[in-house]
């Protein structure tokens, strides 16, 4: 290797956005040759299938919003709901860089919106919707490759790196190897492997309900490939969970704000409008478990006030149909009885019954909630007053929930500001760099908001690239 030029300067494992982003900034920064290996038979891994929503702050987006933020808004944000839980460096930089990154991406073709969204319960809103959701920002990826002569192997999925006097020179398939000077690993996460999902993320691990709804080919390989050389592997037990009943492979992320939602001991303990992230936060400090109620008023509305059940959400995204209720509809609702995953009585307080709860909790719990809406003030959690619906209307339903959807893992591969993999011994294992949802400590016990995720991933992998190709070139500092 060392009298012999490698095959190419940058070698990327994976093409989610997170690998075409380190691709693309590899070429940008003098990579000659880079080469994007895939292990499935096509591009975009689990963003494609993503909502297509990029967290970024001091956008173009934003000034054109006539929002202005300090430099380390963000960054200050993102600890603070983190509660300071997460790897400081590789946080400061993708925050600080995350609108440049936005405008990036833009450049390159990605079609945002004109209009932002909220993806959590941020002051200003800093989530950038793309048109045709994680699709289309794949697509103006994989042109954007293509345009500078980026090779993309589809169908290889790498099993071992190629370490040569302690630093990773290359990659090989099976008995085919390739050299390089610099790999990125950008694999995906692990929602794919049952038995990773089990070990790292065990709030998640429910033998008989737990699905993932990403790309099949996100089985931590990134974790087998660098775990075979020690690396660290940080963020046990984050990621992402959104509730459902077990059984229907349904991911429901945002609930109708006519659902009550009980925890273990009947009492109300979240507004159930929140964000996804918040509202799973909230699941996991009140057991893990919990109960939506609804009336048959929410199944079939008395005309006048028809609207305001169909208008049962808060978030309006711009890339994606009106919200509806996925679980909380007549059919699905009768599907539910029928799998004795949800339950239906005259009276709340045979219901409670019915579903394990104190009944003398339930229906006082429910009787305080109809009072918050009689007043339009839910004075308990501050859910908006608009859904605010009271739950007098017989038959009552009762549906189960557990945070048994996984969404995103968090789990992963130790990384400094440099994107660069940190060994055993506290070093960067030299020519190895991490980006995306294989990366673990930029996650804490919350996830911040829609947007989260591919932020990371564009972000960290545009870092990562950057720094790969610097290494690979002679031009690292």
């Amino acid at each position: 290797m060392t009298d012999v030029s490698p095959d190419v300067d940058v070698l990327v494992v994976g093409s989610g956005a997170a690998g075409l982003c380190a691709a693309l900034a590899a070429v940008e920064h003098g990579a000659h040759r880079v080469l994007v290996a895939e292990g499935s038979p096509e591009v975009g891994g689990s963003s494609r299938l993503s909502g297509g929503i990029v967290m970024g702050s001091r956008s173009g987006v934003q000034h054109a919003n006539e929002i202005y933020e300090d430099e380390d808004a963000l960054f200050h944000d993102y600890r603070s709901l983190m509660r300071w839980d997460v790897t400081a460096g590789p946080v400061r930089k993708f925050a600080r860089r995350s609108g440049e990154t936005i405008d990036w991406l833009a450049a390159h073709g990605v079609p945002f919106f004109d209009r932002l969204i909220f993806g959590g319960e941020e002051r200003a809103p800093r989530s950038h919707a793309v048109d045709g959701g994680g699709q289309a920002l794949i697509d103006a990826l994989h042109r954007a490759a293509t345009a500078r002569q980026i090779d993309i192997a589809l169908g290889q999925r790498v099993d071992r790196l190629l370490v040569e006097d302690g630093r990773v020179v290359g990659v090989a398939v099976g008995d085919d190897e390739i050299t390089a000077g610099a790999v990125v690993l950008a694999t995906g996460g692990f929602g794919a492997a049952p038995e990773k999902i089990a070990e790292l993320f065990p709030s998640a691990w429910d033998p008989e309900r737990t699905w993932y709804i990403g790309h099949d080919g996100a089985r931590g390989d990134a974790l087998d490939l660098a775990g075979a050389l020690g690396a660290q592997v940080t963020g046990h037990d984050r990621g992402l969970r959104t509730l459902g009943p077990g059984g229907t492979f349904v991911n429901e992320a945002l609930l109708p704000g006519w659902v009550v939602l009980l925890d273990p001991n009947g009492h109300r303990f979240a507004d159930e409008t929140a964000p996804y992230g918040i509202l799973d936060n909230a699941v996991r400090a009140h057991g893990n478990r919990c109960v939506a109620f609804l009336d048959a008023a929410a199944l079939q509305p008395p005309a006048e006030l028809a609207d305001r059940y169909r208008d049962a959400y808060k978030q309006v995204w711009p890339n994606h149909a009106p919200f509806s209720p996925r679980h909380y509809k007549t059919e699905m609702i009768e599907f539910l009885l029928g799998q004795k995953t949800a339950f239906v009585a005259d009276d709340l307080a045979s219901l409670a019954v019915e579903v394990g709860l104190d009944p003398t909790a339930v229906v006082g719990e429910i009787d305080r909630y109809n009072g918050f809406a009689d007043a339009g003030t839910d004075a308990d959690h501050g859910k908006a007053g608009k859904f605010l619906l009271p739950l007098r209307t017989p038959p009552f339903y009762a549906v189960p929930l557990y945070p048994i959807t996984v969404n995103l893992t968090g789990a992963g591969l130790r990384i400094d500001d440099c994107a660069r993999v940190i060994g055993a011994d506290g070093r960067p294992v030299p020519g190895l760099f991490a980006a995306g949802e294989c990366v673990g400590g930029l996650l804490g016990p919350l996830y911040m908001g829609s947007g989260n995720s591919l932020g990371l991933a564009t972000g960290v992998g545009r870092i990562a690239g950057e720094e790969a190709a610097a290494l690979a070139t002679g031009a690292a500092h």
